[in-house]
């Protein structure tokens, strides 16, 4: 121990007598270890922190889905068969995504919610904080309408209040009693699919009834908890036969279906996942870059105190003692340089919070936990060792009689030295390169999704969305009477050029999916039949958006407000259904109920990529409000200048009309489109900032090695000169050498960019996993990078005095 502290206090001592070289160190390994540490923090948050429910590595989702579509979404029928049928789970718990509106305690607002089983929260391994969670009675038709809210509902709108069990609260003018107050650590929100987006506030039970328990429809979804003893692929074989069961049982609803078991937490994570594996790679790159230059640094550093660790070699000191007391001193300097970067890592974890779209991932629980620290100290500790061993090793084998002699240099240490920097100069450049690649895929993916025609003009429109309450607006007439002057009202507000409605506006999430035939064609298979989107509107819709009509017409007035069973298709259905004939006329009905009423093709409008940038656009068929009327429609409002000074004047149309009614998701149709790529632009933005620190650091990496060996070579350098050398032979000579390292750390690097690439394959657009174009351009930017820091000591040494290079020694 005494031993131990002597070399903490040499090693403090040599650190503090070199005060520019420790600053350069300490803030070259603050930036990676920062780095690795902020990312850590997310990664554990969203992947490996132990989720909020009760044995939560055994509960899963269970979903359908069918072929060539991404929709998950259950039919309440399947699911009471697949609870009926499993041996697997020992328990399965249905809910579904929906809104309310709260018109109590405050201002009238739309809240997230859940219809669930009773059984959910029980299956999920949860408790309430105040009150109880559902009992079976609770989802008993006749029973008190009764609701369990989240703790951040409770405190926002409720004040924390104590006594909040028994409160009524109004949801659509309903009465419902509050009997549970949730956990403020209970997130309970599936991202894919979800119909609101959003995390439900409120829970009110699932009642199932015989509409529920039919072959119509898929809206819900599944958690399940595994048996003890059970394994996912267990569960999986098992679900999938039940599933051909029921295929096989009920051909026109579930031909063409599967049932698919994923784990909770990978459902969760969604699609922030293999994004934040790809950034925790990246950025353990930039660590090992910086790795490589601190050992750089110790290596020319080394090459100073080589008069020094011979002399304590020469004085009885070991090889073993020599090496303990330099690690000992890059530990320190990597202590150092974790606890700095500790500090940004607190700040990194910040940014990337800020950074972070809320539609992507909650990251507010983001923070520099027990773990993060222990995961600080672990890359610290590697840190110190990783670039400490070959500077220590270096100095610790020494020529001792050719060290000791005046002005004596070992040859052949100096050349083993320059060959261990070359290595880290390769590597560094190598690393560089791979980030660089995949942060110039990304790039050119973000920049394609962007350029995809979206087939309307998102600009200057404001959206809105109003959800009526059932038990107020209890007939079709008045749904649509309100939505048709609500429509008229906005119109009618200055500074507005059209407005329309719409119940699924693109790229607001996913839509209605439904059968349909054509009338005098033969019924097809279950497994070919003829599926369409359904989306209700107006007859300003399609002006509003300028999306345009191809052939025939669209709604008239009266259309949209008296049923005359008309419809109104898309190209992509024309083409796909219709493509040797004129659809114009058919009558095609659409929704495969009994009782269904068939509508006439009035008009083929353009596509429109309803699902997203990355989605082609699929059939469509738009239907007039009254042909299908929707409790929840969007408004759609072209302004003539800043759509966002609508927003005021806007709301004011829908509270003269209903002083009780509220109105959510108030945002302009681009923000609407940029949320859409937010994982794309969240991706490309963090690695390119990785892959541009990671060539800075390259950069750097070369630059000092070509400048310690101009300065060790001044002699040669000299010599040269003063036989006829020119000044444009030494720059050549110093370019040459360095170029050649960066040449081989290019070539090393695209074989290994040419292999990591294909691992990020899933987070490009129209772009290939070994993309030449990128490949090439970046390697050459790379080149080009190179090619200047090793320029600047080529060019000082070809500026070389020989008669002061000769008397250097």
């Amino acid at each position: 121990m005494q031993t131990l502290w002597q070399d903490l206090r040499y090693g403090s001592r040599m650190l503090w007598k070199r005060p520019g070289f420790t600053l350069i160190a300490v803030m070259t390994l603050a930036l990676g270890i920062g780095a690795n540490t902020a990312i850590f923090s997310v990664v554990n948050a969203v992947l490996i922190r132990s989720l909020p429910y009760g044995q939560a590595e055994r509960l899963v989702t269970v979903w359908e889905k069918a072929r060539g579509s991404e929709q998950n979404q259950i039919n309440i029928g399947n699911f009471l068969d697949w609870k009926a049928q499993n041996s697997v789970f020992t328990d399965m718990a249905a809910f579904a995504d929906t809104r309310t509106n709260l018109t109590s305690d405050g201002e009238p607002e739309e809240i997230p919610a859940q219809r669930a089983m009773d059984n959910l929260f029980s299956v999920l391994g949860v408790n309430a904080m105040l009150g109880r969670t559902f009992t079976p009675d609770d989802s008993k038709p006749g029973q008190n309408n009764v609701i369990v809210i989240s703790y951040g509902l409770w405190r926002r709108r409720f004040g924390g209040d104590p006594n909040i069990i028994g409160h009524k609260a109004l949801l659509g003018n309903v009465e419902n009693t509050i009997i549970g107050v949730m956990p403020p650590d209970f997130k309970w929100h599936i991202r894919k699919n979800s119909l609101t987006g959003k995390a439900a506030e409120i829970w009110t039970p699932l009642i199932v009834n015989d509409f529920m328990r039919s072959r119509q429809g898929r809206f819900a979804s599944a958690v399940a908890r595994l048996k003890p003893g059970v394994t996912l692929d267990q569960a999986r074989a098992e679900m999938e036969a039940i599933g051909l069961r029921l295929a096989e049982q009920y051909k026109g609803f579930n031909t063409g279906f599967s049932v698919n078991v994923v784990p909770l937490r990978q459902q969760l994570a969604g699609e922030i996942r293999q994004g934040l594996l790809v950034l925790m790679g990246a950025v353990g790159c930039v660590l090992l870059i910086a790795c490589a230059n601190v050992a750089n640094l110790l290596l020319a550093r080394a090459a100073t105190r080589h008069r020094e660790m011979a002399v304590r070699t020469a004085m009885g000191a070991h090889s073993w003692r020599i090496l303990r007391q330099l690690l000992t001193e890059s530990l320190l300097l990597a202590a150092l340089g974790g606890a700095a970067g500790l500090l940004l890592a607190g700040w990194g974890a910040e940014l990337l919070i800020g950074l972070s779209p809320p539609e992507l991932a909650d990251l507010r629980g983001v923070e520099i936990s027990a773990s993060a620290l222990g995961f600080t100290f672990a890359v610290t500790l590697l840190t110190g060792i990783i670039f400490g061993l070959a500077p220590a090793f270096e100095s610790s084998r020494l020529n001792l009689s050719e060290t000791l002699k005046e002005a004596g240099r070992s040859l052949a240490g100096a050349q083993r030295s320059q060959r261990i920097r070359s290595v880290f100069v390769i590597a560094e450049v190598a690393l560089a390169l791979v980030l660089l690649i995949g942060a110039g895929l990304l790039l050119r993916s973000f920049l394609r999704l962007q350029s995809v025609e979206t087939g309307f003009n998102a600009r200057n429109v404001l959206t809105m969305r109003v959800a009526l309450p059932g038990r107020v607006y209890d007939q079709d007439g008045k749904i649509v009477n309100f939505f048709n002057r609500a429509v008229e009202g906005l119109q009618a507000l200055p500074g507005v050029e059209s407005a329309g409605v719409v119940n699924f506006p693109p790229f607001a999430g996913p839509g209605a999916v439904t059968g349909f035939q054509v009338e005098g064609w033969p019924e097809p298979p279950p497994d070919r039949r003829m599926t369409t989107g359904v989306s209700v509107t107006d007859q300003n819709f399609f002006r509003t958006l300028q999306i345009p009509l191809k052939r025939g017409r669209l709604f008239t007035e009266q259309e949209t407000r008296e049923m005359r069973h008309v419809v109104v298709i898309n190209e992509a259905l024309a083409r796909k259904y219709f493509p040797n004939e004129e659809p114009l006329g058919r009558r095609i009905t659409i929704g495969l109920r009994n009782g269904n009423t068939p509508s006439e093709i009035i008009g083929v409008v353009g596509d429109v990529r309803q699902a997203g940038f990355d989605h082609e656009a699929e059939p469509m068929a738009y239907w007039p409000i009254p042909k299908s009327t929707y409790f929840s429609m969007t408004f759609v409002i072209r302004a003539k200048g800043d759509a966002n000074a609508l927003a005021l004047s806007a709301r004011d149309v829908i509270r003269s009309l209903d002083a009780k009614q509220p109105v959510a998701d108030v945002r302009t149709l681009e923000s609407l489109l940029g949320s859409s790529v937010a994982r794309q632009r969240f991706n490309t933005l963090l690695l390119a900032v990785f892959a541009t620190v990671a060539l800075l650091l390259a950069a750097v990496g070369i630059y000092g090695v070509m400048a310690y060996s101009v300065t060790q070579r001044t002699q040669e350098i000299g010599i040269r000169v003063a036989l006829g050398a020119r000044g444009a032979d030494v720059l050549k000579l110093v370019v040459g050498q360095g170029m050649k390292l960066a040449l081989t750390g290019v070539v090393i690097g695209l074989i290994g960019a040419l292999a990591l690439t294909r691992l990020m394959s899933n987070l490009l657009f129209s772009v290939s996993a070994t993309d030449p174009l990128t490949f090439i351009t970046v390697a050459t930017l790379l080149i080009g990078v190179a090619l200047v820091a090793c320029w600047i000591p080529a060019r000082r040494a070809a500026n070389v005095d020989p008669m002061i290079a000769l008397r250097c020694e």
